[in-house]
């Protein structure tokens, strides 16, 4: 009888394994659109643990037996003597393993994951880039040897918006039972930040000091089981043991998601992991333009093109593209074009773009007005001559660096021309003049602008070499003979050494810009 009931246990297992693993590849094969039930997770788990208590099982019994170095009959009265109890044991198991083959069939066995929306409380659209970000974040959150993760992107990217609403999809997901928010931002209040950690917790203080405090959140994270805390707008180094009382490398059991503005916090705060949530696309930008100023493709043709400047200005910001979008609804064209005007002004990084020819003027003319402008007050980015002289391509800081200026002043020397680097800086500003409205002050320094227009003296021999060089880019060198030729045209600051003094020139530049600088307004922005 004994005999029958532990075959009938051992065939009964068999069958657990058997559908223990049909549902593990079915699981594996789940699209990861697709949330699977809990009760597959927990069925899962019991199955891993009753076949691990049917083996103990198994193996106790048989080492009982073998134990006694004893004639058989010993060992019959033995069996003989514990029966009831091995048959009790036997007979629990497998009724244990018989209800358990008995659900392995879910229905369902997932559902359709919502979409990024549904877990958001407020209006929200899930573009593209915001997508992308959230399944890289979930992904890596849920790594296990992944404990802190930094999210950085500029101030209005929607970072904090995304990572709450991946933290409330992680929870659906099963990925975490508990989430805790706080904002830390600059001269964090680590007594504020261990308020929110514990509202969000449900946690109530016990000790009023600081290391008290830690503690107590330290204990709750470690008695539950997948916490994440998510640490918003971080702005320098800050120490986690200090507020959550768990070091960022050994918060087993609980991971930690922060956002800041620069990568460079990313770093400083040890982020295993760590990703760039860039801005919206041009089409995805109009489109969040359109839906929050009200506009379509019944609007004017006035305001729409006015609007399509604005979306430009707005840097595919989401948080920007809604407080403009929001405050033109149903106004007039002069509001947009007023909008548009401050946007070129207050989305500026500098006030003052310097385009020189290193070896001409670095340490001479264009080094002095630096510094005289710098005395003023003026926010001005000068190349640090890291490279101007080196490859055929303008990098992309100095694009950026054009882009984010209200006004560049162009020191024409006699060996601008020569450099390829130079040329595209002044293709790239006078497109911004045009498209961004951007100030333009070129200065003739000891050349004189007709030969810059017709290409003679240095101007004229710097391009013909660039024509060697590059005679398979045609088209770049037009823009450059354009943009010399425009330039060239323009009404701009000569300087000849028989003028006067380069300092009394220098100042009268100064004073020129002190005159428009309210023009040079820029509003404070984080610098990547």
């Amino acid at each position: 009888m004994f005999d029958n009931i532990m075959k009938d246990v051992e065939s009964e297992k068999k069958k657990l394994i058997l559908n223990r693993d049909l549902v593990q590849e079915k699981l594996e094969a789940t699209p990861k659109t697709e949330k699977v039930n809990n009760a597959v997770f927990e069925w899962l788990k019991e199955s891993e643990k009753l076949v691990e208590e049917e083996e103990n099982l198994k193996a106790i019994t048989e080492l009982e037996i073998l134990d006694f170095d004893c004639s058989l009959a010993w060992i019959q009265w033995l069996l003989c003597a514990d029966h009831k109890m091995r048959h009790r044991r036997y007979r629990e198991m497998l009724d244990r393993l018989k209800a358990l083959n008995s659900k392995c069939e879910f229905d369902p066995f997932s559902t359709t994951i919502p979409p990024l929306d549904y877990f958001s409380s407020g209006y929200f659209v899930p573009f593209e880039s915001i997508k992308e970000a959230s399944d890289r974040l979930l992904a890596a959150l849920q790594e296990s040897n992944c404990s802190t993760i930094g999210l950085y992107g500029k101030r209005g990217s929607g970072k904090t918006k995304l990572v709450k609403i991946v933290g409330e999809k992680a929870k659906y997901l099963n990925i975490f039972n508990e989430v805790a928010f706080a904002t830390v931002s600059q001269n964090p209040n680590v007594r504020r930040i261990q308020d929110e950690i514990a509202d969000s917790l449900n946690l109530k203080f016990t000790r009023n000091t600081l290391a008290g405090r830690a503690r107590t959140i330290s204990l709750e994270l470690k008695s539950k089981d997948r916490v994440l805390v998510i640490l918003d707008d971080v702005q320098a180094r800050i120490e986690l043991e200090d507020i959550i009382g768990i070091p960022g490398d050994r918060t087993k059991g609980c991971k930690v998601l922060l956002t800041t503005r620069r990568q460079r916090e990313c770093a400083l705060m040890d982020c295993k992991e760590e990703f760039s949530l860039g801005p919206l696309s041009d089409d995805e930008t109009w489109t969040l333009l359109k839906n929050h100023s009200g506009i379509g493709d019944g609007s004017s043709p006035d305001i729409l093109n006015v609007a399509h400047q604005v979306a430009l200005e707005c840097e595919g910001l989401p948080g920007t593209i809604k407080e403009v979008g929001s405050s033109l609804k149903s106004k007039h064209v002069k509001e947009w074009k007023a909008s548009l005007d401050n946007l070129r002004h207050s989305m500026a990084r500098w006030q003052i773009f310097i385009s020189f020819r290193g070896e001409d003027t670095r340490f001479s003319f264009t080094g002095f007005l630096y510094e005289a402008l710098l005395r003023e007050g003026f926010k001005i980015f000068m190349d640090d001559g890291g490279g101007l002289d080196t490859g055929d391509q303008i990098s992309p800081s100095l694009i950026n660096a054009i882009e984010a200026s209200r006004l560049s002043i162009v020191v024409l020397s006699e060996n601008y021309a020569s450099s390829s680097w130079c040329l595209d800086e002044l293709a790239k500003i006078l497109e911004c003049k045009e498209n961004k409205n951007q100030i333009v002050w070129p200065i003739f320094y000891k050349v004189d602008p007709s030969h810059i227009r017709h290409m003679r003296n240095g101007y004229g021999n710097a391009m013909t070499e660039h024509e060697n060089i590059f005679g398979n880019e045609p088209e770049r060198l037009q823009k450059w003979r354009s943009a010399l030729f425009e330039v060239a045209g323009m009404f701009g600051k000569p300087y000849e050494t028989n003028n006067g003094y380069e300092y009394k020139f220098i100042q009268k530049i100064v004073e020129h810009a002190n005159n428009i600088k309210s023009r040079l307004y820029i509003r404070s922005m984080d610098m990547d």
